[in-house]
């Protein structure tokens, strides 16, 4: 056979070769999952929490009486945290951040305490934090999920009844009408109404935060 008759069928197999390389990957491409996110992040770190944005702070009333809760928390946030899609986030840890927009009379060494509660309010923990309660303030921290007082520990593999903060003056008492504490001495007029954005993001083990900039912050 002649190379003028060789040629132009070698030009067409390595055509029909690059359209089959071509239709595959698209296939291929088409057919491929992407891992499913745990929060707004990455697939390291769960939206655990939030109240108001940058522009629209959240209001705390005196009908709300301190406790700003999820109940139940949804999605990710009340998921299995030691097996399956959400193994390693039990051992990780708990960023927050938190800005006071205004409040009626400032409150210095205010906390703002965050808890999570399981089979209604048997298993509960908590992790307090001092905060300067005047206009502006605005601060971040984190501690590992594992370092908060614990009334009786949270089985993390299961469902939580809800988590939330509570606002709680310098003596650490909640400002609050709830179980009879008649806002422990407090005025709740000095306290509520109080605007605040506030977020809790958890990163599992052996992850990175990737910064608040995916959290509307």
């Amino acid at each position: 056979m002649s190379t003028d008759t060789q040629s132009p069928r070698a030009k067409m197999m390595v055509y029909i070769i690059l359209v089959c390389a071509i239709v595959g990957t698209a296939l291929l491409s088409a057919f491929t999952v992407e891992p499913a996110l745990a929060g707004n992040g990455t697939a390291d770190e769960i939206l655990v929490f939030n109240r108001g944005t940058k522009s629209t702070p959240f209001t705390i009333t005196q009908t709300l009486s301190g406790f700003i809760m999820d109940q139940p928390p949804k999605g990710a946030a009340n998921a299995n945290w030691v097996t399956g899609q959400y193994a390693g986030f039990a051992g990780g840890t708990l960023y927050y951040r938190a800005r006071i927009v205004s409040i009626p009379k400032n409150q210095p060494n205010m906390k703002l305490g965050f808890c999570f509660w399981e089979n209604k309010f048997v298993n509960e923990e908590c992790r307090g934090q001092v905060i300067n309660g005047a206009p502006g303030t605005e601060m971040t921290w984190s501690h590992k999920l594992s370092d908060m007082w614990v009334k009786k520990p949270i089985n993390w593999a299961n469902p939580r009844t809800k988590h939330g903060f509570i606002v709680r003056n310098a003596k650490n008492k909640p400002v609050s009408a709830k179980k009879g504490w008649n806002w422990n001495g407090e005025n709740p007029a000095d306290w509520y109404p109080m605007n605040v954005h506030y977020t809790v993001v958890l990163v599992k083990a052996g992850g990175t935060f990737d910064g608040w900039q995916n959290y509307g912050w």
